[in-house]
């Protein structure tokens, strides 16, 4: 072993010896690129979906959120392997619970919603109570632009309701406003947290060339 590999892994030792195995949460950004992925898919084929039947819409919603909690799962034990963190930490599962909680509440309330036609309201739903969950990850993180890109995403649907309630326009999806919505699930649950990602990475990576690890 050379001497530059000794000192890595004397690192590495010392970094898991210090970290609390519990309270860590070691973060693998890559997870945003699958749930923006997941996002533009979702908000794209919802009403085709629903369309065809609510069953159908139902489990195709399930079966796209299963899929991204298992590529999540599987980054998460890559990254905490890193650590040697063997299994989830209190505050990986915590957010993990929390987020899985949210899903299959929004696929139920899609379901219903979809049932009288109201997509709109499908998609500002999963707008505003998924930045709820980006909420708690940029306050758990202390990553500032998750916590504002939550905040605008929430505004954004309160503003978007308000506009659908007031001119009625939630029922139904051929119109402008359905689309306007659309766009703006897209934008903020897939464009910005890869964005955001994005910096944070590489934030990240500058940081540890900085530290020479």
């Amino acid at each position: 072993m050379s001497e530059k590999d000794e000192v890595l892994q004397q690192i590495s030792e010392i970094k898991s010896h210090l970290v609390d195995k519990e309270a860590f949460f070691p973060y693998n950004y890559s997870a945003c690129h699958v749930w923006s992925i997941i996002a533009v898919v979702l908000s794209l084929s919802m009403v085709s979906a629903y369309e065809y039947s609510i069953l159908f819409g139902s489990v195709m919603m399930f079966v796209l959120i299963s899929i991204g909690f298992m590529v999540e799962g599987s980054l998460t034990k890559k990254v905490n392997e890193s650590y040697d963190i063997d299994d989830c930490t209190k505050r990986q599962r915590f957010i993990m619970m929390t987020f899985l909680m949210m899903s299959l509440f929004l696929i139920l309330m899609s379901s219903v919603f979809a049932s009288y036609k109201l997509y709109s309201l499908g998609l500002i739903s999963w707008l505003f109570i998924i930045s709820l969950g980006y909420f708690s990850i940029g306050f758990v993180l202390n990553i500032q632009r998750f916590s504002k890109m939550a905040q605008f995403n929430m505004i954004a649907a309160l503003v978007l309701l308000a506009i659908g309630v007031y001119f009625e326009l939630l029922l139904g999806y051929d119109s402008l406003y359905y689309t306007m919505v659309q766009a703006t699930v897209i934008f903020g649950l897939a464009v910005v947290p890869t964005s955001i990602a994005y910096h944070q990475r590489k934030q990240e990576n500058e940081t540890k060339v900085g530290c020479g690890v």
